[in-house]
C-alpha cells in the first residue's frame, strides 16, 4: 500500500514539476499529423451554462476601474474574479499592490467576495516591494522572509494565482518572486522548483489525462463553468496535460468539447455532441467553424459558451481575434445581444463581481 501511495505521489510531483518548466515550444501549429486524443467521460451538457449569460461587463462606471485577481474557490480551484475598484489612473505597480491586497486573507474583505472565495496569501504576510520593468514586461514581487507559510498543496496554487493575476495587467508577461531580495528557487514544503522567470506556461489547476505520460504530454488550457455557493456561474481555467500532438489548437478544442474531468465540480462549456467542421488560423485571427444539430434556428447562442470558446482559443494560439461560424452561419447574436458577424477579441475582464 505504501509503495503504491509513493508511486502516486511521485507521479503528481512529476506533473507539477513539468508545468513549472517553459513549455512554449511543446508543438507547432501545423494542421497535419493530427492524433486521436484519449477519451474522457464528458459530463452531460446542461442548461446551467445559461446562468452565466450576462456575467461579462465591458466597461466600468466613470469613477471605477476593473482589477482581475485569482482567488481560491470553494471547490479548491484557482479562479479569476474581476473587481470594481476606485478609479485612480493607477500604474501597473499600484494595481499589482492592490491585487496582492485582495489576494491576502483579510476578514474585513471577506464579505466583499462571493461566499466560498478567499485569497491564497496568508493573513499578516508582508510584501516588501513590487517593481515593474516596463521594457521586459516583468513584475517582481519581493516578500518579507520567510516565504508565506501554508499547507504544501496550496503553495503551487499560490504561485499560479500570483502569475495569472500579474499577467492580467497590461503589458505584463513575466513574474519574478523573491524573498528578502533573494530569488525563490524552491517552494518550502512541496519542494517544487521555482524558475527565475514565471509565465502562464506554468499552467493553472493542472490535471493529467489518464494514461498520458507526463514526459510525453503537452498542456492545453480550457475554460469550464462552475457555480458559487449562491448558484452564480463563473468560468474556471484548467490546464490539462494531454498526449502531445502537432496541432495544439485542434487538440485544445477537442478537449474543450470533451468537458471537465471532475464531474459535479465543473461543467461543460460546449455541448458534448458538437462537432468541429473547420479550424484554421490566418495571421492574427483563428476561425472556428462548429456544427450543433440540436441548436434551434433563430435562437441566440449562449454568451457563456462563446466567451469560454474565445478564451480557450486565444489562450491556445496567442491570436487576439476569433471568428466563430455556427452551422454555416457567419452572422449571429448571443444571449447578451453581442453580434458575431466579425472576428471578436478576447474578453478583457472575466467573472466580474457585482459589488
Amino acid at each position: 500500500m505504501n509503495r503504491k501511495m509513493n508511486r502516486i505521489i511521485k507521479r503528481i510531483m512529476v506533473v507539477v514539476t513539468l508545468l513549472l518548466l517553459p513549455l512554449t515550444a511543446a508543438c507547432s501549429q501545423n494542421e497535419s499529423a493530427q492524433k486521436q486524443m484519449p477519451a474522457l467521460d464528458p459530463p452531460p451538457f446542461s442548461i446551467e451554462s445559461a446562468m452565466l449569460d450576462g456575467s461579462y461587463v465591458a466597461q466600468a462606471s466613470a469613477n471605477q476601474e476593473m482589477l482581475t485577481v485569482y482567488l481560491l474557490d470553494y471547490n479548491g480551484y484557482v479562479a479569476p474574479m474581476t473587481l470594481n475598484i476606485t478609479r485612480s489612473n493607477s500604474s501597473n505597480r499600484e494595481l499589482a499592490e492592490q491585487a496582492l491586497s485582495w489576494m491576502t486573507v483579510d476578514p474585513k474583505r471577506a464579505d466583499q467576495l462571493p461566499e466560498g472565495f478567499r485569497g491564497l496569501i496568508p493573513a499578516g504576510t508582508k510584501v516588501n516591494t513590487v517593481v515593474e520593468d516596463v521594457k521586459s514586461g516583468t513584475i517582481t514581487i519581493d516578500f518579507a522572509a520567510p516565504f508565506p507559510g501554508m499547507i504544501a498543496a496550496n503553495e503551487r496554487k499560490l504561485l499560479e494565482a500570483l502569475v495569472w493575476t500579474m499577467t492580467e495587467l497590461p503589458g505584463v508577461n513575466e513574474v519574478n518572486i523573491t524573498v528578502a531580495g533573494e530569488k525563490l528557487k524552491m517552494l518550502p514544503l512541496s519542494k517544487l522548483p521555482v524558475y527565475e522567470v514565471l509565465t502562464r506556461s506554468i499552467g493553472i489547476n493542472v490535471e493529467l489525462v489518464k494514461g498520458v505520460e507526463p514526459a510525453r504530454s503537452m498542456p492545453v488550457t480550457l475554460y469550464f463553468t462552475a457555480q458559487s455557493a449562491q448558484g452564480e456561474g463563473y468560468l474556471v481555467p484548467v490546464t490539462r496535460l494531454v498526449e502531445r500532438t502537432s496541432n495544439r489548437a485542434h487538440t485544445t478544442l477537442e478537449q474543450l468539447i470533451q468537458g471537465p474531468s471532475q464531474k459535479g465540480m465543473l461543467h461543460a462549456s460546449l455541448p458534448s455532441d458538437i462537432t468541429i467542421e473547420k479550424l484554421s488560423q490566418l495571421a492574427d485571427t483563428v476561425e472556428v467553424s462548429l456544427r450543433d444539430d440540436a441548436l434551434l434556428p433563430n435562437v441566440d447562442m449562449s454568451s457563456n459558451m462563446l466567451e469560454a470558446l474565445v478564451l480557450t482559443m486565444t489562450e491556445a494560439t496567442g491570436a487576439p481575434l476569433v471568428r466563430v461560424v455556427m452551422n454555416g452561419n457567419e452572422s449571429f447574436t448571443d444571449t447578451d445581444a453581442k453580434t458575431y458577424d466579425q472576428p471578436v477579441t478576447r474578453p478583457v475582464y472575466i467573472n466580474q463581481l457585482m459589488q
